[in-house]
């Protein structure tokens, strides 16, 4: 990846955007999702859809040496991805998960709290020794 697309990427990961569905349920998406009203029919799982819709790789081919030193950086980029998603949607609660797999990728995501819905990933789930999960939430 380019420098200046790798900036393009990070400054994404903090544009955000709203869409609504025909039964008033409010989406956020980041800035770049091409979703539409029109795409928003007949979504069961709200959790599931903000969470693939909103999951950006970051890194790819991951390193033994990145995964081992992985855990300070994704605490300051899902730190950082919740508080910006807090400041602008304070009534809103949120899930952000940064998800880094050995010699695959890392990647963030993040869905709303949806009343009478899990979240996407359980801290409990065992992913096995070759990924690290971490889960940021108000």
């Amino acid at each position: 990846m380019k420098r200046f697309d790798f900036l393009q990427l990070t400054v994404g990961l903090f544009s955000f955007r709203t869409i609504e569905d025909n039964s008033g349920n409010e989406y956020v998406v980041y800035c770049s999702s091409t979703v539409t009203p029109e795409s928003l029919k007949d979504i069961s799982d709200r959790t599931e859809f903000e969470a693939l819709e909103n999951h950006v790789h970051l890194l790819d081919k991951i390193t033994k040496k990145e995964f081992e030193n992985a855990e300070e950086i994704s605490d300051i980029l899902g730190k950082s991805l919740l508080n910006c998603l807090r400041a602008k949607y304070p009534d809103k609660h949120f899930f952000v998960y940064v998800s880094v797999d050995l010699k695959d990728s890392m990647i963030i995501r993040f869905h709303q709290e949806w009343e009478n819905e899990e979240p996407y990933y359980n801290a409990e789930d065992d992913f096995g020794k070759n990924t690290k999960l971490f889960i940021f939430h108000e």
